[in-house]
């Protein structure tokens, strides 16, 4: 396997045949080059060689995207699919009701409004939550649909939950359920989470058959695993602060 060493970091190649050019992959304990499979090895090297400084500056980059604590608090970064957005709460535009707007960059939540509620960091966290489902849900049933036809297999629903340990569950009826918290993830790590599940409709365990079908359809899996125990208790926790 091929290794060079990018200022104070380990570079990995990978070689696949699912990529047509070259791609850097930064997760918490793996960084790679992902290289089209037919590159020659010295072509390889020449790459490396001539863009040690991009290379560097993007696995900078890349690793300051990740905060190792999500906290609901006006001001804060959060993540949507991967990537920092900022949360606000406003306080002195008056609205008939609170309510959540999104522009890209902004998780805004208008709270001033008539009526006092009781509990009003609840109620934010639950506006949080509810546009939270909103954005993951079409992107799963997306996801989920598209695998089937490529692993075949066939679901019976597609459920969204609030997992306190999990990312997912499949059950032999064809129901299959993921973590809401999903959807801070990046959506290659969301997509390995549905290509998991589903393949436990072929194999209902963790046997090296499943594992091989999991590499089959998704062979940067064991990354997207990494990323998931490096960064996956972060999201797990977070909360109404």
């Amino acid at each position: 396997m091929m290794q060079f060493t990018v200022g104070s970091h380990e570079l990995e190649i990978i070689k696949t045949a699912r990529r047509g050019s070259i791609g850097l992959k930064v997760e918490p304990n793996r960084i790679a080059l992902m290289v089209p499979k037919q590159l020659a090895d010295a072509a390889i090297t020449a790459f490396v060689e001539s863009e040690q400084g991009w290379l560097l500056q993007q696995i900078q980059e890349q690793q300051s995207q990740m905060p190792k604590q999500l906290v609901m608090k006006s001001g804060h970064e959060l993540l949507l699919f991967g990537e920092k957005v900022m949360f606000k709460e406003d306080h002195h535009t008056q609205v008939k009701k609170m309510n959540l707007v999104y522009d890209d960059t902004c998780i805004t939540v208008f709270c001033k409004q008539s009526r006092t509620l009781k509990n009003e960091r609840h109620h934010v966290y639950r506006h949080l939550v509810d546009f939270y489902h909103q954005q993951l849900n079409p992107y799963l049933l997306a996801q989920v649909a598209e695998w089937e036809k490529r692993i075949g297999v066939q679901t019976q629903a597609v459920q969204i939950k609030n997992y306190r340990s999990r990312w997912g569950s499949c059950y032999s009826d064809g129901r299959v359920q993921f973590n809401w918290k999903l959807v801070m993830a990046p959506k290659a790590v969301i997509d390995y989470v549905v290509v998991h599940e589903l393949c436990h409709l072929v194999h209902a365990n963790h046997s090296s058959d499943f594992w091989g079908l999991v590499a089959k359809h998704c062979p940067d899996y064991e990354m997207h695993k990494a990323w998931l125990k490096e960064n996956g208790a972060a999201l797990i926790a977070f909360q109404a602060a």
